[in-house]
C-alpha cells in the first residue's frame, strides 16, 4: 500500500470520529485511575494469609501485622475473607487476639455472616470465590506508632474447615461515619 493510501485511511478515520465522544473517552480514561485510587485511599494497612486448600485447622494460628503511622487518626478494623462454595456453613466464627499490650483491642470474637437464611452467598463474587468483610471495631485509636500483630483462630466446631481461601485484616481511616 502506498503512503497516499495510508494517508487517505487516516484522514477518513479522523473525519468520521466524533470529537465530543473522543473527549469524553479521554476524560473517562484520565479519571478512572483517580477513582480507583480513591477507593483504596482509606485503607492504611492490610495483611492477609492464604489458607491451605485442605482446609483451615483449628490449630493453625494466623498472625497478621498491621502498621500504624498516624496516632491522631481514628480507624476501623475490618476482618476480610474469601471463600468458595466448598464452605458448608452460613457463618464463620473467628477469635482475634492482639499480641501487643498497647493495642486497644486485646481480644474479640467475630462472627462473619457468609450466607443468608436461604443459603445464598453474601458479598461479592469473582469466579469461584466470594469475598466479604466485617467491621470488627470502630473508632480505634492507637497510643503509639508501630506494627501491631493480631492472631486469628477459627472458632467453628469442626477441627478443620474447608472452603476458606484466605483471611485478612484491614485498618481503615474512619471519617466519623457509622
Amino acid at each position: 500500500m502506498t503512503d497516499k493510501g495510508i494517508e487517505d485511511r487516516v484522514l477518513t478515520l479522523t473525519e468520521t470520529t466524533n470529537p465530543d465522544k473522543m473527549n469524553k473517552l479521554r476524560y473517562i480514561l484520565l479519571c478512572l485511575p483517580l477513582l480507583l485510587a480513591s477507593c483504596q485511599r482509606d485503607i492504611v494497612s492490610s495483611a492477609h494469609e492464604n489458607i491451605d486448600a485442605c482446609g483451615w485447622a483449628m490449630t493453625d494460628t494466623i498472625r497478621l501485622p498491621l502498621t500504624v503511622v498516624d496516632t491522631a487518626q481514628v480507624y476501623d478494623l475490618a476482618l476480610i475473607l474469601r471463600h468458595t462454595d466448598q464452605y458448608v456453613y452460613q457463618n464463620l466464627w473467628v477469635f482475634v487476639q492482639s499480641a501487643d499490650s498497647l493495642c486497644p483491642l486485646s481480644s474479640d470474637t467475630v462472627m462473619a455472616c457468609l450466607a443468608d437464611d436461604r443459603g445464598q452467598w453474601l458479598g461479592s463474587r469473582a469466579g469461584r470465590y466470594y469475598a466479604g468483610y466485617v467491621i470488627m471495631e470502630r473508632n480505634m485509636s492507637f497510643p503509639a506508632a508501630g506494627t501491631y500483630t493480631f492472631a486469628l483462630v477459627h472458632g467453628m466446631r469442626d477441627s478443620i474447615i474447608p472452603g476458606i481461601a484466605d483471611i485478612g485484616l484491614e485498618l481503615r481511616k474512619n471519617h466519623g461515619k457509622e
